[in-house]
C-alpha cells in the first residue's frame, strides 16, 4: 500500500488553507458590493461625529449544595467576570477590548480553583447598513443565537459550549449580512483554536451560517463548519425558536460534530430544549432538559466518550430587583450514561450582575 509522503500533506494543507481564504474573499466581495449598492447619497451632517467609549463588566457567581452526595458538599463561587472597554472611533468602526477572568476550564479540581486573566476580545468592528466586518479576537456566530435565545449563561452554558461543539470567540475574520427581515448569512475564516488558545499550525475552520425568520417571532438557524488537519472536523448544528418579545422564549437545537478533536470516526451528538416564562420585570421561570451521545466505533462495546455521555436538567425561578441584576434558585442535575459512575445532583443560588 502506497503511503502519502509528508511534502504531500504539506501541499494538502496548503491548498485547503488557501480554499478558505478564496471563500472568504469571494463572500467579502460580495457583501462589499451589496451594501455599495444600497449606500443612498446621503447630506453631510453639520455636527461631526465625536469619538467617545465605555467600560463595562459582567460577574457570574453562585452558592450551591450537592443534595445526593454522602458528605454535606457545599461552596461558593465566582465562576467568571468580565472587564471590557468598547471605543466607537466613527459611526461605522468599533474597537473592542475584553478580559475573561475564571477558570481555564480544565479538569483537575486544582486546577478549577485557580483564575486566569485572558483577552476574550480584542478585534476591530465595522457595520454600516446591513453588513457587518470584524477582524482579530472576536465573537463567533456559531451559537450565539441559542445562547441568546437560553439567556441564562449566568447559571449554565449551552450545549454547544459546555461540550466544546465550538468556541464563542476566536481569533479571525468574519462577515455578516442581512438581505431582509426574512434572511440573514455569516461567514468567517478562525484560527479554531478558541479564544484562550494560541494557533499551533496552519490549519483554519471556514464557517457558515444562515439564519431565517420566516415568522415575526420564529427563528431557524442552520449553521457548518470545515476544518482539515490529519482529518476533516466538521460541525453541524439546527436551531429552531420562539421569542415574542414579551414573556415567553423558547428554543430546540441539535448539534453533531464529526472526527471530533480530529480523531477519526468519533461523532458527538448534542440535543437541548429550553424556554422561559415571564411572569413581569421582576419573576421569570424557566427550564431546560439536554442530551449528550456518542457513537461507538468498530469492535468496542461501549461509546467513545462514555465517561461524559449523559443528560442534564436544568430548571428553577429567576428574579431581578432591579436592571442588570439577576438571581436564580434552581436545580440542576447530571445523569452520566455510564452505570458506574453516579447521578449528580445541585441546588444553586446563581448571581449575574453588570456594569
Amino acid at each position: 500500500m502506497l503511503t502519502p509522503k509528508k511534502n504531500d500533506n504539506i501541499v494538502s494543507q496548503k491548498n485547503g488553507i488557501m480554499n478558505n481564504l478564496k471563500r472568504f474573499y469571494l463572500t467579502f466581495f460580495v457583501l462589499i458590493s451589496l451594501n455599495a449598492l444600497q449606500i443612498k447619497a446621503q447630506e453631510k451632517s453639520d455636527t461631526e461625529f465625536k469619538p467617545y467609549g465605555n467600560f463595562n463588566g459582567t460577574v457570574f457567581s453562585n452558592f450551591h449544595v450537592q443534595v445526593n452526595s454522602p458528605v454535606y458538599e457545599s461552596a461558593f463561587e465566582v465562576q467568571r467576570a468580565y472587564f471590557g472597554y468598547n471605543y466607537y472611533m466613527s459611526e461605522n468602526f468599533t474597537a473592542l477590548l475584553k478580559l475573561d477572568i475564571g477558570s481555564p476550564n480544565q479538569t483537575s479540581q486544582y486546577d478549577l480553583l485557580k483564575r486566569y486573566a485572558y483577552f476574550r476580545n480584542a478585534g476591530l468592528i465595522y457595520k454600516r447598513n446591513k453588513l457587518s466586518l470584524s477582524f482579530g479576537l472576536i465573537d463567533m456566530f456559531q451559537f450565539k443565537i441559542q445562547e441568546n435565545m437560553w439567556d441564562h449563561r449566568y447559571i449554565y452554558q449551552s450545549i454547544q459550549d459546555l461540550h466544546k461543539f465550538g468556541s464563542s470567540a476566536d481569533l479571525g475574520v468574519s462577515a455578516s449580512y442581512k438581505f431582509n427581515d426574512f434572511i440573514s448569512t455569516d461567514f468567517c475564516v478562525a484560527n479554531g483554536e478558541g479564544y484562550n488558545q494560541l494557533q499551533t499550525d496552519n490549519s483554519y475552520k471556514s464557517a457558515l451560517g444562515v439564519s431565517i425568520n420566516p415568522l415575526k417571532y420564529i427563528i431557524i438557524r442552520l449553521y457548518a463548519d470545515y476544518t482539515e488537519k490529519d482529518e476533516i472536523q466538521t460541525t453541524y448544528s439546527s436551531f429552531l425558536g420562539f421569542d415574542n418579545n414579551s414573556n415567553i422564549k423558547a428554543g430546540v437545537e441539535y448539534s453533531i460534530k464529526e472526527n471530533y478533536n480530529f480523531n477519526k470516526n468519533q461523532k458527538l451528538n448534542g440535543f437541548s430544549v429550553y424556554g422561559l416564562y415571564r411572569f413581569n420585570k421582576l419573576i421569570e421561570v424557566f427550564g431546560r432538559y439536554d442530551q449528550l451521545w456518542s457513537n461507538t466505533i468498530d469492535a468496542d462495546p461501549y461509546q467513545w466518550n462514555i465517561n461524559k455521555d449523559g443528560s442534564a436538567i436544568i430548571a428553577g425561578l429567576q428574579v431581578s430587583p432591579i436592571k442588570n441584576v439577576r438571581l436564580a434558585l434552581n436545580y440542576q442535575d447530571w445523569v452520566p450514561y455510564a452505570k458506574n459512575i453516579d447521578n449528580k445532583y445541585f441546588m444553586y443560588l446563581n448571581l449575574e450582575y453588570k456594569f
